[in-house]
């Protein structure tokens, strides 16, 4: 639960994304200003993308090619089974049904920044 609690602030944190007020009206007078919430997405990061089916539980991570490569890391009930480098440009595909039935943690990411974070559940 915890590590699931850190994931999810982590990808909100590094998604690139801010929420930012922007007020519309008398700018001396916010009284009369009406706050409207927008989101600032952040330039140039150039982040993994993942996939995963789970009828076959197949977990396909593509790295980009304007990135110096990144990180897998696989969990299995807690216990890392795959942790792999890769560089960009460079796809990687692993079945989870082939490391057993358990409950999987995902973890990708480039250089100090984590790219996707995911749990699931293969039976």
């Amino acid at each position: 639960m915890r590590k699931m609690f850190l994931c999810a602030i982590t990808m909100f944190v590094l998604s690139g994304t801010f929420a930012s007020e922007q007020f519309d009206g008398d700018k001396n007078n916010p009284k009369n200003s009406e706050p409207h919430g927008f989101f600032i997405k952040r330039p140039g990061l150039n982040f993994s993308s993942a996939t995963y089916n789970a009828s076959t539980t197949e977990l396909t991570v593509k790295m980009p090619t304007a990135t110096n490569g990144g990180k897998v890391e696989i969990y299995r009930n807690g216990a890392r089974v795959v942790s792999a480098n890769a560089p960009a440009g460079v796809t990687l595909s692993y079945v989870l049904r082939n490391y057993g039935t358990g409950n999987y943690t995902v973890i990708v990411s480039s250089r100090n920044t984590v790219a996707y974070c995911r749990s699931m559940n293969v039976k």
